[in-house]
């Protein structure tokens, strides 16, 4: 039996889990979700720091975005992590498929929806 149509297949993409930018490496795989603050933008390109770690321990990241970030506003970033060949050597980068502004939203409570999330996903995965 022939048949004209094409057969597609749509793999189910992995949820982006929550991450501090200090804790990313170029191993690291699937989508991640971070918080952070820009700090420098430019149309595509922002420099981000992590809202969620120590100030005095807060890493920054490169992202690549469409559109412009606004400086000094925060935002929720979901991406790939990538790794490019610099001026300084190799750096890390975050190819964002999302910017969230989230100015306005209440982080510390959306910090404890996530770990009673993670807590519920450890009890239902026993």
């Amino acid at each position: 039996m022939i048949t004209l149509t094409e057969e597609k297949k749509f793999p189910r993409q992995k949820p982006a889990r929550m991450a501090k930018i200090r804790s990313l490496s170029a191993d690291t795989e699937g989508p991640v979700r971070i918080m952070a603050i820009v700090i420098e933008s430019s149309p595509g390109v922002s420099l981000v720091q992590d809202i969620y770690d120590n100030v005095e321990d807060a890493a920054k990241i490169i992202v690549n975005v469409e559109g412009t970030l606004t400086v000094a506003e925060k935002y929720l970033l979901i991406g790939e992590v990538t790794e490019r060949t610099g001026p300084e050597g190799k750096e890390l980068r975050l190819a964002a498929s999302l910017a969230y502004n989230i100015n306005n939203l209440d982080t510390k409570l959306y910090k404890q929806a996530i770990e009673m999330e993670d807590e519920v996903i450890r009890a239902l995965s026993r």
